[in-house]
């Protein structure tokens, strides 16, 4: 077993604090993002703040080929996965970028890691998937009733992650 993690999305705000914290905690992490919701600074943060800079490859993760490629150097054991637009208005406005992006990049994704026999990927959803709570707090069993499409997306993805065996 290697100590290789990748993160999709790493530079953004989740992301990063995850790289940095998979980094402080020994692994060696390579984080693929497109940088259309991050930025390079993060990346450089992290390093000023532990010393340590991830392996960075700057693809979308609906990108089969760049994905392989990743899959393919690096020897990946797990992915934490952060990857997908977040915006609940633009989701709205644009619902099928949300689809093809999040939903559609989601199930790329675990293609290639199928194909790479890469079995652990740690997801992460949003409480959007809940709607408007009729009781809190809020537990992962409580059911899944959301109203707009980003919270669509996220609660698609974990019933395809409930479903499959990779």
């Amino acid at each position: 077993m290697n100590d290789r993690v990748l993160v999709t999305g790493g530079a953004g705000y989740l992301g990063s604090h995850t790289v940095l914290t998979l980094l402080e905690s020994g692994k060696e992490v390579v984080v693929l993002d497109n940088f259309s919701n991050s930025s390079h600074h993060s990346i450089d943060g992290i390093e000023r703040i532990c010393g340590k800079r991830p392996i960075v490859v700057q693809a979308d993760a609906r990108d089969s080929l760049a994905l392989s490629h990743v899959f393919q150097k690096y020897d990946i054991e797990a992915v934490f996965h952060f990857a997908g637009l977040k915006s609940v208005e633009y989701s709205n406005k644009s619902p099928l970028s949300y689809w093809d992006v999040n939903v559609g990049g989601t199930i790329n994704l675990i293609k290639v890691m199928e194909i790479y026999k890469c079995f652990t990927i740690i997801f992460s959803s949003s409480a959007t998937i809940y709607g408007i709570p009729k009781v809190l707090p809020l537990k992962e069993i409580s059911a899944m009733n959301p109203f707009n499409t980003y919270g669509y997306t996220k609660a698609t993805i974990e019933k395809i992650l409930e479903t499959i065996v990779i």
